[in-house]
């Protein structure tokens, strides 16, 4: 489109040639039509050349190896490489292997010795294997400690999974915007190149004052310093999102996927409903509950018998000796202190831990509140510039480049209808990314995907 109507441009600028080639050169019918007519031909045309050669500088950086990357992929490449992930699912992997070992029976214990002497206690035994079996209920209650700790080692990286999807998507968002926004950048700054030389043939032909050539290079030097803060930021942009998946920062990488808005109605109680049963940070804080509460049920069950088969083997009177078994039962004679202590300490465990599940409640669906207002707020901003901000600026514009052209409008007037225009599209890119970032925080703070 560019080069069409670059196209379309420089034929416009022929035939005002020929009207100007039919003026007298020296008189004021030149000078207006150079003026108004052609030097504003001349500002278009420029920004167009301008705009076609970011457009094929862009093209060729692409064709040069640049990886494209959607939001999709981005999210692919954090999860295999995202070492916070990698935490957690280790610690899955231990809290399975606890439970595991809490499900298994005691390891039998062997022991091999020879005494010396003669027919006292014990030294008849040269081989002696027990195998205790716990009684009652200090076997099921660690099992189902050990299990709640599983279930909410899976509840907890399913949350480390949430927050880096957020990451992720707020990364990505804010360097499309930063992208978006150094393109803008770009455009003002042709503007004000191409404004400055006008300025300049004017002053030469004797039509302004210098006073314009020196609002030009002002306004230069500000599109300049813009161009310069919008390539940092969009380069800390990168770099952040570069470093979120995995990616060497040396590698060129060019956003495929922008911020789409497609406003859906929610209702903030149903959110709440939802984030109350999906939340990962609620369903770990549940199991850790019941876990701890599986430990005061073990602690209170140390007080219960233990049953132990013992097999015994005797060598040391070659004319006496042989195999024997026995069964016994271990019973706890009374308690110094130390069942009591590890109960109430458990118990202790459970009334804190009932206190960190109301206050997780708490906050997360504070954070479904404000995460919803704040979607409502930025779906309204979108909307606000949908309705006729974006247009009435345009219309701004078209009026004061209309003007000029005719002689009706200074360049001041130009200068603040276009500082207006690249304002509203500026905010309109960022009311765009703010939508999309609002409206991931609200799905983090759902726990999943929003209905």
């Amino acid at each position: 489109m560019a080069n069409r109507f670059s196209i379309c441009l420089l034929e416009r600028y022929k035939r005002l040639e020929l009207n100007i080639g039919k003026c007298t050169k020296n008189g004021p019918m030149f000078r207006r039509v150079l003026n108004y007519h052609s030097l504003l031909t001349i500002f278009a045309f420029a920004a167009a050349i301008g705009m076609t050669t970011v457009a094929h500088a862009q093209a060729s950086q692409s064709a040069a190896g640049t990886l494209p990357l959607s939001l999709s992929e981005a999210l692919r490449r954090a999860e295999t490489q995202s070492l916070t992930l990698q935490q957690s699912n280790a610690r899955v992997s231990g809290a399975n292997a606890k439970l595991r070992s809490a499900g298994s029976l005691n390891n039998p214990m062997a022991s091999l010795a020879h005494g010396a002497g003669q027919n006292t206690g014990g030294l008849d035994e040269d081989g002696l294997v027990t195998q205790t079996f716990e009684l009652g209920d200090k076997r099921r209650q660690r099992v189902r400690e050990a299990r709640a700790e599983s279930q909410a080692a899976l509840s907890e990286a399913a949350g480390v999974r949430s927050e880096m999807v957020f990451n992720v998507q707020t990364a990505y968002f804010e360097a499309s915007r930063a992208e978006a926004e150094r393109k803008l950048t770009l455009e003002s700054l042709t503007d004000a190149q191409s404004l400055l030389r006008i300025a300049q043939t004017q002053f030469q032909a004797g039509d302004v004052p210098r006073s314009n050539i020196v609002r030009s290079q002002i306004e230069l030097s500000r599109a300049e310093q813009a161009l310069a803060a919008a390539d940092t930021d969009l380069d800390v942009r990168l770099s952040t999102l570069k470093s979120l998946i995995g990616v060497p920062a040396s590698t060129a990488i060019a956003l495929s996927d922008s911020s789409a808005f497609a406003p859906n109605p929610f209702n903030l109680e149903s959110l709440r409903s939802l984030a109350t049963r999906q939340r990962a940070d609620i369903l770990a804080a549940q199991s850790t509950l019941s876990a701890r509460e599986a430990g005061v049920h073990g602690a209170r069950a140390q007080t219960q018998p233990d049953l132990f088969i013992e097999a015994r083997h005797s060598t040391i009177d070659p004319t006496v000796g042989g195999n024997s078994i026995r069964v016994g039962v271990l019973l706890p004679l009374f308690d110094l202190g130390k069942n009591r202590a590890d109960a109430a300490v458990a118990a202790a465990a459970v009334k804190e831990q009932k206190a960190l599940l109301a206050e997780t409640t708490r906050t997360v669906l504070l954070d479904v509140e404000t995460s919803y207002r704040n979607l409502e707020q930025a779906r309204k901003q979108v909307e606000a510039f949908q309705a006729g901000r974006l247009d009435r600026s345009k219309e701004l514009l078209d009026m004061a480049r209309t003007g000029y052209q005719r002689g009706a409008n200074t360049l001041l007037e130009l200068l603040d209808a276009q500082q207006v225009y690249r304002t509203e599209q500026t905010e309109y890119v960022r009311a765009l990314a703010a939508w999309s970032i609002a409206k991931a925080a609200l799905q983090r703070a759902v726990g999943g995907k929003l209905p």
